[in-house]
């Protein structure tokens, strides 16, 4: 499988299964959604959580500070997890190396990621998706061309549109038909326990996929 794809799933896979715990799901959210660094998960408080036509975080590395746009689920989920936190109160606490041990937790067993080769696998997906000269990930990263970052975002993340979660029937046929090929775990029961979904709607997809297979 090409090396971008399988990048892809890996991203998808790490989203899915984090879902067995809120607060470390919302980490890794904020990271694919809006390529969130170790100091800019650390520094974000619930003040920095923003809604107005577009939901957005302020990141703050603590040299700078950048404004980009989220996706709505992991905005949802972010003023969820903070519901009780004061405004200037950091919504994780966790180290360094705590951030990078949740992202390992939640990797594919042969493909070991931390925060930072997550946020790169997701680079290098959006730069994939970049069908214009103008570099639109290079804005994100910097906080610039504001406006512009909206539209390619809404237009072309994946997790923007919906892609990398599964609620669409679709896409988790697609997802779980590349979960077994790079898995390699075809029972039903399993699949929906990794990945947080339930054991009836994994065993109706793996039905479609067989009667598809047989039909070509």
């Amino acid at each position: 499988m090409d090396e971008l794809l399988v990048k892809e799933f890996d991203i998808r896979y790490i989203n899915a299964v984090s879902r067995k715990n809120l607060k470390e799901h919302a980490m890794i959210r904020l990271i694919i959604s809006s390529l969130a660094t170790h100091e800019e998960i650390y520094n974000l408080t619930k003040n920095d959580i923003r809604k107005t036509k577009i939901r957005t975080v302020r990141l703050n590395n603590g040299r700078r500070t950048r404004i980009v746009p989220i996706d709505n689920r992991t905005f949802d989920i972010l003023m969820k997890i903070s519901k009780d936190k004061s405004r200037r109160q950091r919504i994780f606490e966790y180290s360094k190396n705590e951030m990078d041990n949740i992202v390992m937790k939640y990797s594919p067993a042969k493909r070991t990621y931390d925060v930072k080769k997550l946020r790169e696998a997701v680079i290098d997906i959006l730069k994939d998706c970049q069908f214009f000269e103008h570099d639109y990930v290079n804005d994100i990263l910097n906080g610039t061309n504001f406006e512009g970052v909206v539209d390619f975002v809404y237009d072309s993340h994946p997790m923007f549109a919906g892609v990398w979660d599964l609620d669409d029937d679709e896409v988790a046929e697609d997802f779980i038909e590349n979960y077994i090929l790079l898995i390699g775990e075809r029972d039903a029961k399993k699949i929906a326990e990794d990945i947080c979904e339930r054991v009836e709607r994994v065993e109706n997809i793996l039905r479609g996929i067989t009667s598809r297979i047989l039909r070509i």
